[in-house]
């Protein structure tokens, strides 16, 4: 499928330099503009300064703060700023915790590219 997100703005939070190369790569086709955070804390501060940023993918196992509490504090600022959870680790009862910080959705590395696409597409119509 080809997606346009062309004037989308994307923040991908990654610490692991392979991983946000590899999203990176990865969302190059959509014609999306995407932007770097390596924690939970310059998460939080970007989405703060940033008001036209459409969706996060945020890592969870950041240093300086985890995902879940970065999550939890982007939602209590932006509400409607859709968030996509991401770990490579199968975090025990880590869909309620994602819910729980207000994660929108929660997926699993490795991960497959084609749901990916499909769940932030989503979110970008839902909230255009």
């Amino acid at each position: 499928m080809d997606y346009n997100w062309t004037g989308k703005k994307i923040l991908i939070a990654e610490d692991v330099d392979v991983n946000y190369r590899f999203l990176e790569k990865v969302l190059e086709s959509t014609g999306a503009e995407v932007f770097r955070v390596k924690n939970g804390n310059e998460a939080v501060e970007f989405c703060k300064t940033h008001n036209d940023l459409d969706i996060v993918l945020m890592d969870i196992q950041m240093p300086d703060m985890d995902g879940f509490e970065a999550s939890l504090i982007i939602k209590k600022i932006r509400p409607s700023l859709p968030i996509i959870a991401q770990t490579a680790h199968s975090i025990e009862k880590g869909r309620e915790k994602g819910k729980d910080s207000g994660c929108d959705e929660y997926i699993v590395k490795p991960i497959n590219i084609n749901k990916m696409y499909a769940t932030i597409g989503k979110y970008l119509k839902e909230h255009a």
